[in-house]
C-alpha cells in the first residue's frame, strides 16, 4: 500500500541521472549534498485523487517510469511551462466534474487547496527552468 506522493523540482541532468541510476534515491531523501531544488509533499496522502483530477493534463506532458521506485512520472523542463499553463487553466467546474466522492477519500474543499498548491509548484518549476518528478511511495 502506498503511503503518499511527492513532487520534486530538479534539473534535467538530475532527472536523467536518476533515470539511468547514476543518482540514487538518497538524492530525493536529501541525504546528499546535491538535492532537488524543491519538494512539495503537502498533499502526499491525496496522491490518488490528484492523479485522477490532474492526470489527463499531466499525461500529455509526462512519462512514467519504473526506473525510480515505486511509481514515478516525470516531465522534462521544456514541457513544464506548457503543463503549468494547462494546469492553471483548470477551473473549479473542471475539478468538480472529475471528483468522485465514492472513490476519493479527500474531501473536495481540501482537494481544491491541494490542487492549487500543485499548480503553484509547477508554475515555480517553470519559472526556474526545472523538470518535475512525481513519485508515489
Amino acid at each position: 500500500m502506498s503511503l503518499g506522493g511527492d513532487f520534486y523540482a530538479l534539473s534535467d541532468q538530475q532527472l536523467e541521472d536518476l533515470l539511468d541510476g547514476a543518482l540514487g534515491l538518497a538524492f530525493l531523501y536529501n541525504e546528499l549534498d546535491e538535492r532537488p531544488r524543491e519538494c512539495y509533499s503537502g498533499a502526499e496522502q491525496a496522491w490518488y485523487e490528484l492523479t485522477q483530477i490532474l492526470g489527463s493534463a499531466m499525461s500529455d506532458y509526462s512519462e512514467q517510469t519504473d526506473a525510480i521506485p515505486e511509481m514515478s512520472q516525470y516531465t522534462w523542463a521544456n514541457d513544464v511551462p506548457r503543463l503549468a499553463a494547462e494546469l492553471a487553466q483548470m477551473d473549479e467546474a473542471d475539478i468538480e466534474s472529475r471528483y468522485n466522492s465514492d472513490e476519493m477519500e479527500t474531501d473536495l474543499a481540501t482537494l481544491k487547496g491541494y490542487i492549487q498548491a500543485v499548480v503553484s509548484f509547477y508554475q515555480r518549476a517553470a519559472q526556474k527552468g526545472d523538470a518535475v518528478l512525481f513519485r508515489v511511495t
